[in-house]
């Protein structure tokens, strides 16, 4: 008994100093001819966003793992592909009156879709029927939004003076948000936001999601760069060990004959 007792204590003093939380491995993708790269959707190995030329024009982008794929609204000055599920991708786009329209393109068509109440409206993601983003009021103040396809709804992070919605799989969803502080990456799982950050970045910009894989983009003092993180399972928790052994420690021990 003594023994299992002493390792129990040892077990929880390491495990104790090692925190349970997901460790992210990152990866780098940027544009091949960009002068800035943003992703902002993922749904396997597609993801979508926009990039920069040389000549400072914005344009939609499909990559597929291996291969970039310009794909810019056919009225629009400007595109910018947020969210991709399957076939249909999410976004906005700049008419030749500098208006910004949210959009919804099925492979095929483009449509257009603004919330009812705003001045602007961005789509940025797409799950099934379920889409989010952001739209402007008449105060000039942005909120986040998910819409469901006949309603939409106002999400904002509690502490921010600004909130985009960018990615949604399921129940979770991705953004970012801004304080007094800069521009913050966020996962909204239902309940609760989680701030993450890009370990150098000065800005993070959280914008898709698929799984434990999540993608968007950071500045530093090079400029804009896509990433791609995965969250990887948490170690148990040690008080979890810690109640196993215990109740080991428990169990009732044969006697000696």
């Amino acid at each position: 008994m003594r023994s299992i007792a002493a390792i129990t204590l040892f077990l929880f003093t390491v495990l104790g100093a090692t925190a349970s939380h997901a460790t992210y491995t990152w990866t780098t993708l940027d544009h091949p001819s960009a002068t800035n790269t943003t992703l902002r959707g993922i749904d396997g190995a597609n993801m979508v966003g926009h990039y920069t030329d040389s000549s400072d024009n914005s344009h939609g982008t499909l990559w597929d793992g291996s291969t970039w794929t310009t794909l810019d609204h056919p009225s629009a000055t400007y595109t910018y592909l947020n969210g991709i599920d399957g076939t249909n991708m999410v976004g906005w786009y700049v008419d030749s009156s500098d208006n910004s329209h949210g959009t919804l393109y099925n492979g095929s068509t483009w449509n257009t879709l603004d919330h009812p109440s705003a001045t602007y409206t961005s789509l940025n993601g797409i799950d099934g029927t379920n889409m989010v983003g952001y739209y402007t009021d008449s105060s000039g103040t942005s909120h986040g939004t998910l819409y469901d396809g006949s309603t939409w709804n106002t999400l904002d992070h509690p502490s921010a003076t600004y909130t985009s919605l960018n990615g949604i799989d399921g129940t979770n969803m991705v953004g970012w948000y801004v304080d007094s502080s800069g521009s913050h990456g966020t996962l909204w799982d239902g309940s609760t936001w989680t701030t993450l950050d890009h370990p150098s970045a000065i800005h993070t910009y959280l914008n898709g999601i698929d799984g434990t894989n999540m993608v968007g983009y950071y500045t530093d003092s090079s400029g804009e760069h896509g990433f791609m993180v995965t969250a990887t399972s948490p170690v148990p928790e040690p008080a979890t060990l810690l109640l196993a052994l215990l109740g080991l420690a428990l169990l009732p021990r044969r006697r000696r004959r």
